[in-house]
């Protein structure tokens, strides 16, 4: 049963994790292990499994009663909708088990592990149970939408609140295993994006790899290294071989986000394992070969970049098709309620519907130059001083944290989209500055028409990056 299928292991005891290792090597298991729950979360988010094997009591910390496997659990229903959880313990209490149960483990078995068939006995029954669950129409294994999130959730039905064009992109994307560029501006949900096209194809394929890499954060060596695997010794500190991301995405979707800031030498690399699926790792002659889909994002217009000398144009070329672009949270007031809601449900935080109209509104003020990350954050840090001071959770009691830019101050009537331009055809005026007058309040009354950036420029007929030069020029940002 278990015959190359991806087992993630989660354990903090080094002779357990031996001894469960060496039974999934007896049942020819592919198998990877995570010691923390921190390395749990990061691995489900990254990469693909068919199996969760995690103890309950992960980082146990003195004082703390709640066994943190729950949070691996919770981490592996959102990220990996389709895996099938095994959760285990030695502590005997009753609660455990309906504690895992209820959090969607779909199989317990008791510790300390013997027997290689017991492991494979309890992966079939929990995978029966996975798939009576999915026939049963609760393949997410989540609870039935309520509170403010419930009239969202079938518009969002992945909980990622995007316009119905971006999630037309990502299904067509999906569907035909196609590259795609997701453009926007930091804290906009590029990643969400990704992880929703990789949703909408492991409902139809199974279990996929899904490799997430910050490009920005990875330079020099060690970006080569990272992305394409190391030889034993290739480098100081190499101790042991590295397979590389690229490795680790065959057969399913490497993301690279801000994908120019990879070095030209890294870029041509890629371009290779694009071309023909072939690659080298670093130290090594021998060629390996990795078949994916590739999608990109970035903050930064990719004809700029290829124009000043810092972006492959036959990269470019090889992603040109569709193009997910996701539009800055002030330029979507109308989803803030969506987005709130969403908040709310993941806290599992109900309000009275006035209360949640006022917030919604108040949150609508902001500029939000971090976008949903920012407003997010902004919540998180709303409910802890509520609690902290022991205040309500009502809109008066929002915080004016000082990144927030402010509220957005009232245009001047000149500036605004209501000036009647037409009075200046009889009047005497300073030619650029009612020009200039005339062209933000027509970039911000389109800007407002239309979902995402690029079918603004479609529909005025100007390049994004002329459109991005008048946007920084007149603050529409």
């Amino acid at each position: 049963m278990l015959d190359r299928l991806k087992v993630l292991i989660v354990e903090d005891d080094k002779s357990e994790i031996k001894n469960i290792a060496a039974m999934l090597k007896a049942l020819n298991a592919e198998y990877s292990q995570a010691i923390t729950v921190s390395e749990a979360v990061r691995d489900l988010i990254r990469y693909s499994f068919d199996f969760l094997l995690t103890d309950l009591h992960i980082e146990t910390r003195a004082g703390i009663e709640r066994p943190d496997g729950l949070t691996v659990i919770a981490a592996a229903i959102e990220h990996q909708p389709n895996i099938t959880i095994v959760a285990t313990s030695n502590d005997p209490r009753t609660e455990i088990v309906n504690d895992a149960l209820a959090a969607g483990a779909h199989h317990f078995i008791r510790k300390p592990l013997s027997k290689a068939d017991e492991i494979e006995i309890a992966f079939r029954l929990a995978d029966e149970r996975r798939r009576m669950a999915f026939d049963a129409g609760k393949a997410t294994r989540r609870k039935k939408p309520s509170g403010h999130w419930e009239k969202f959730a079938k518009i969002f039905p992945y909980g990622i609140v995007l316009g119905e064009r971006e999630q037309k992109i990502a299904r067509l994307v999906a569907k035909k295993q196609a590259s795609c560029i997701i453009v926007g501006e930091t804290g906009t949900g590029k990643e969400e994006a990704a992880k929703l096209i990789h949703r909408l194809r492991c409902e139809e394929e199974g279990a996929i790899p899904f490799v997430a890499v910050n490009c920005a954060t990875i330079t020099g060596n060690l970006a080569e290294s990272i992305l394409f695997g190391h030889k034993k010794g290739a480098f100081t500190g190499a101790d042991e071989a590295g397979t590389g991301y690229i490795t680790e995405a065959d057969r399913g979707i490497l993301f690279l986000d801000e994908i120019q800031t990879l070095s030209i030498p890294i870029q041509q690399k890629l371009l290779r394992v694009l071309n023909d699926g072939t690659y080298n790792r670093l130290g090594e002659t021998k060629v390996h070969k990795s078949q994916f889909q590739l999608i990109v994002a970035s903050t930064k217009d990719l004809s700029d970049e290829v124009a000043e000398g810092r972006f492959l144009v036959d990269i470019q070329m090889r992603m040109m098709g569709l193009e997910l672009s996701i539009p800055p949270l002030r330029a979507r007031p109308h989803d803030m309620a969506a987005l709130v809601a969403l908040f709310l449900s993941r806290k599992s935080i109900v309000l009275e519907q006035e209360v949640f109209n006022a917030l919604v509104a108040r949150l609508q003020k902001y500029s939000w130059i971090g976008n949903i990350r920012q407003l997010f954050k902004c919540l998180e840090a709303w409910l802890l001083n509520c609690e902290l001071d022991d205040l309500p959770l009502t809109a008066d009691n929002f915080p004016e944290f000082k990144d927030l830019a402010g509220p957005r101050p009232a245009a001047k009537a000149e500036d605004s989209g209501n000036t009647d331009f037409s009075a200046a055809l009889g009047k005497d005026y300073d030619l650029e500055k009612i020009v200039e007058a005339f062209e933000k309040s027509f970039i911000e009354s389109a800007l407002r028409r239309h979902p995402s950036i690029a079918e603004c420029c479609r529909a005025i007929n100007v390049p994004r990056s002329t459109l991005d030069a008048k946007r920084k020029k007149y603050g529409l940002l």
